[in-house]
């Protein structure tokens, strides 16, 4: 399933960006899948409780790697947030979701009960603080969300009670929504980027403002509707090849998908996502021990948050966080990590039965 949809990149991507001309980013998404499909391959090979104990130490590098971001960072499109290789452009934001998943499954793993109260699930949360701050900083709020999304996944996995689960995150989006009524109608000033709060209000209502910042959200909605039942083919949609939507090739790639693919083949795509999201599921139930168990599950809650918010914003019924869609996006740290974690959900499932060589 990861496969169907990292070669389904390819030309989606080459399309996306057929005015570079040169398909230039059509031969870097093709390094980038072999780069991914390697990476699985070590992944899966890998003893994940290997990884869970190195956690703290993969932690304080990543933590490391986010302080230099905010001296020696390369910024595009108003954010600072890689760190130039020469040869690849690195994001440690994009790590930090791997390095969340194992040292969350270390600090699960090492309690002697469930984290089953508000007062301890908030306590659990603290560890996140720094990193968050340094990613917010970049600013970056959509991969600070997918972290948030994860480690509240790994403590379903856990065994936290649902309940308390959605009393927390109910807390937290009416504090959320007091805060945005004060900010919008009363005008108490936020410590927060202006741009987020505008994100949030025009994805929502775009046509608040057609030709400015809800602009991306109406082209995008006008592209998948366009795509109408079959879809305009491959490298036909002209929405795409006209460039109206702005980022098409990575937060915005589900637009072309949509023009080009139509309802009937867009489905069939979504229905692999379902496939992926089920085996990490499957995976996770089935492990042989918890280490497993939160690994998998930690994927699962990366996967499903990622492609819900991405899908969700280019069909403007969620806000615009810039938040890529996994495997089909156009994205180098993203694509390793994504696959990456894959390779770890294989992994877990292949260590579930007894290895006799």
């Amino acid at each position: 399933a990861v496969l169907f949809l990292e070669i389904l990149s390819l030309p989606l991507i080459d399309s996306a960006t057929h005015s570079t001309g040169g398909h230039y980013y059509l031969k870097r998404q093709l390094l980038l899948v072999v780069l991914s499909l390697l990476m699985m391959g070590v992944a899966t090979f890998i003893d994940y409780r290997d990884l869970v104990w190195l956690s703290p130490w993969i932690l304080g590098v990543n933590t490391l790697l986010l302080v230099a971001v905010l001296f020696v960072g390369r910024t595009a499109g108003g954010s600072t947030r890689w760190i130039s290789l020469g040869f690849f452009d690195l994001q440690p934001s994009e790590l930090f979701k791997l390095t969340a998943i194992l040292f969350a499954t270390r600090v699960l793993c090492s309690l002697d009960r469930p984290v089953d109260s508000i007062f301890s699930i908030v306590a659990f949360y603290s560890w996140l603080a720094v990193p968050a701050f340094l990613i917010l900083k970049q600013p970056d709020l959509g991969t600070t969300l997918v972290i948030i999304a994860i480690v509240t996944g790994m403590l379903y996995f856990a065994g936290t009670p649902a309940k308390s689960i959605f009393s927390l995150v109910l807390v937290g989006i009416i504090i959320v929504g007091l805060l945005l009524w004060l900010y919008l109608y009363v005008g108490v000033p936020l410590p927060i980027e202006e741009h987020w709060i505008d994100r949030l209000v025009t994805g929502f209502n775009p046509e608040k403002d057609t030709l400015g910042k809800g602009y991306q959200v109406l082209q995008s909605k006008i592209a998948i509707g366009s795509g109408s039942v079959w879809g305009k083919g491959l490298g036909k949609g002209t929405q795409n090849r006209l460039d109206f939507i702005p980022h098409q090739e990575t937060d915005f790639i589900f637009s072309v998908v949509g023009e080009e693919l139509g309802f009937v083949r867009t489905t069939i795509v979504l229905g692999v996502y379902v496939l992926i999201l089920i085996r990490c599921l499957i995976a996770a139930v089935t492990s042989a021990d918890k280490e497993g168990t939160l690994i998998a599950g930690g994927v699962l809650s990366m996967l499903l948050f990622q492609s819900m918010v991405n899908i969700g914003m280019t069909m403007g019924i969620m806000p615009v966080t810039g938040i890529p869609l996994p495997f089909l996006s156009y994205g180098g740290t993203a694509s390793v990590v994504n696959a990456f974690a894959i390779g770890l959900v294989l992994n877990v499932g292949w260590k579930r039965h007894k290895i006799l060589f």
